[in-house]
């Protein structure tokens, strides 16, 4: 029989008090919502289907500069720049049904400044309806500490490039008047030493005026001197000056185009052929000896179409997107130790997008690489 105490109510036992349940430290739900928002280093906006805020964190005011219970019950517009206002319904509809990855948009302070903004979007169930969760971050500072990088970068490839070609301009420039002399005055031997000196030297001088090109042009401020470009007649002549590189490695470089059915060009010649020879540079470098590259010239409606195709190695597909960056260089080529330094591809990209063209390349490993060069036949100026 239980004993009671002196009141009459049941007196507990030592079980008993070993079976009361301690205090267990959870939080009640909304204050566990709450705690966890507030953890999360960057602003968390949540917003309904409504389009009004239901829930902030502390983070929101050093990014926004509002308080947490001031937007609460505001429109999720009151932080997007006045001028995406009206268009801003329609893309949150689009946003609430599906998580979306780190997006870079404009956003708008309560002081009226509008900044660059990280954005992460997801869309959580809530009862009958659903919840986006947006992670915003203010990456202003990220931004200019790149800008500043990218400015450093160029400024050390022009001071090098400016101080590479003096010694290579004076190298070329005795190397032809070696050749101006009497043709008894050098050995056959010595004739053939002295083209190769120029051959090289010309070639380093062109990398270089790429990568000042890529330092201090900028790609997107590349200056065209346009004339009529008869672009099979200047494959023919890039093929031409590749022969040796190729047969020296065992590999069949050919030109197909009918002239016929082709119109000049309006475009930059110099530019151009810089465009082709780097692209039949290229594949001559990354096929096998046995392998061929096949450079083909033709027309589409009011364009010229260049494509080089190669039987090489081939570009894993994860690093195809990448091939055009400037300094990009693949992990196949650094690995075999191929020479290159990552420019050709990207002043390839600038080029001809000054020109108002498109590049594109497709490449299956171990089969070969194709790359595709669509140019206007005239410029939209003309």
């Amino acid at each position: 029989m239980r004993s009671t105490d002196e009141d009459g109510a049941p007196a507990s036992t030592s079980s008993d008090r070993g079976r009361q349940a301690p205090h267990t430290g959870v939080l009640p739900s909304a204050d566990l919502f709450r705690a966890t928002l507030d953890a999360v280093p960057d602003a968390v906006i949540v917003v309904g289907d409504d389009g009004l805020i239901t829930a902030a964190n502390t983070q929101v005011e050093p990014v926004f500069g509002w308080r947490p219970a001031e937007l609460e019950g505001e429109r999720i517009e009151v932080l997007v720049p006045p001028r995406l206002r009206p268009t801003h319904p329609r893309r949150r509809d689009g946003y609430s049904h599906r998580p979306m990855g780190l997006l870079q948009l404009p956003a708008y302070r309560r002081d009226g400044v509008e900044f660059p903004a990280e954005i992460s979007l997801a869309s959580v169930p809530y009862g009958d309806g659903r919840l986006a969760v947006a992670t915003v971050r203010d990456i202003t500072e990220r931004l200019r500490l790149e800008a500043e990088a990218d400015r450093l970068r160029d400024e050390l490839l022009a001071t090098v490039t400016h101080e590479l070609r003096t010694p290579l301009t004076s190298i070329i420039g005795y190397a032809e008047l070696l050749d101006e002399l009497e043709h008894d005055a050098l050995s056959p031997l010595g004739r053939d030493m002295l083209e190769r000196i120029r051959a090289n030297a010309d070639r380093e001088l062109r990398l270089v005026t790429d990568l000042l090109t890529l330092a201090v042009g900028n790609l997107d401020q590349i200056r065209l001197r346009l004339q009529d470009v008869d672009v099979l007649d200047l494959a023919s002549e890039v093929v031409t000056e590749r022969h040796r590189d190729a047969r020296r490695k065992g590999v069949a470089v050919h030109v197909h185009g009918d002239s016929e059915t082709l119109a000049p060009v309006t475009g930059d010649k110099h530019r151009l052929t810089q465009v082709v020879d780097n692209l039949v540079a290229n594949a001559v470098k990354f096929t096998p000896a046995g392998g061929h590259v096949d450079v083909t010239v033709s027309a589409l409606a009011d364009s010229t179409v260049i494509t080089v195709a190669d039987t090489g190695a081939g570009i894993e597909p994860a690093e195809q997107k990448k091939v055009f960056e400037r300094l990009y260089r693949s992990r196949s080529a650094t690995a075999d130790q191929v020479p290159g330094t990552g420019l050709g591809l990207a002043l390839v990209h600038g080029i001809v997008e000054a020109h108002r063209g498109s590049v594109a390349l497709t490449s299956t490993p171990g089969k070969g690489t194709t790359v595709t060069v669509q140019l206007p036949q005239r410029q939209p100026d003309d």
